[in-house]
């Protein structure tokens, strides 16, 4: 019996083109609230992306994954999960962000997010993230213990020297020029995990949707694993069930399939 859905949310809950969640989408998650069905977010942004923008439209879940698993808390944001990445990884992107000055990259943290400077890359991604560019900041923030998740704008052919300087740390990409940086034990899965465990969730009760490479670990670990029909073979390929796009209403068709709601 299904007693959880985790919700990934940019081309899963929210399509890149409408930038907001649908008038069907709200109605059908307050309603799985009402037939006593927990529902997580589980994403890549901060909590504070997800207020920037109003892309939920006040839609409320009994929980957050976020920052890829790095920060977790429950419905009234009190925290179960707390994990910055450590100082001996963050002094190794600086050194590389020193030597490198055309590069600028995101800094996540709990609360607060930052950019090293704002050019022509930045401006093209926070457009395809429908967000505005957050303020930049001295690059020595990179040495302040509070970056969760660490985000250069780079291509595939420009990340290895950000990854040999992090070895304690794992990646996974969102986009061409897009590279989330992690500790080891991060991670969607590891933060789904944690909600497991808050909740007292075991796996064949719980549904996950995603459409992304960052979802992977997340769908591998679910008891069910909806993968979104603009997802890549890759996930799809994980997936017991791949539904439609999100922008034909995908997650919607998923709980129906399923039977979590009644026919629309």
């Amino acid at each position: 019996m299904i007693k959880a859905l985790f919700f990934d949310v940019d081309g899963t809950l929210v399509s890149y083109r409408t930038k907001f969640l649908s008038d069907g989408l709200l109605a059908d998650l307050a309603a799985l609230r009402e037939r006593g069905i927990k529902t997580f977010l589980s994403t890549g942004r901060a909590l504070q992306d997800l207020e920037r923008t109003g892309m939920l439209r006040g839609a409320r879940f009994d929980g957050y994954v976020t920052i890829n698993g790095q920060f977790c808390c429950d419905g009234d944001g009190v925290p179960f999960r707390d994990r910055p990445i450590d100082l001996e990884n963050m002094r190794g992107a600086y050194q590389v962000m020193r030597a490198n000055p055309g590069i600028s990259a995101l800094l996540e943290g709990n609360g607060e997010s930052w950019l090293t400077q704002i050019n022509g890359r930045v401006r093209e991604l926070y457009e395809f993230l429908h967000t505005e560019p957050y303020p930049a900041c001295p690059l020595e923030e990179l040495l302040s213990g509070r970056v969760y998740q660490f985000v250069p704008f780079v291509t595939p052919e420009e990340e290895r020297p950000f990854l040999d300087a992090m070895p304690n740390c794992i990646h996974t990409r969102w986009h061409p020029m897009g590279l989330d940086i992690m500790p080891g034990d991060g991670g969607k899965d590891v933060g789904v995990q944690a909600a497991m465990a808050r909740y007292g969730l075991a796996r064949d009760e719980i549904m996950a949707f995603g459409d992304g490479e960052n979802d992977m670990p997340m769908l591998r670990l679910a008891g069910t694993a909806v993968a979104m029909g603009n997802a890549g073979a890759p996930v799809k390929e994980l997936a017991d069930y791949v539904t439609a796009g999100v922008d034909e209403g995908g997650v919607s068709q998923a709980l129906r399939h399923f039977g979590l709601l009644p026919p629309g």
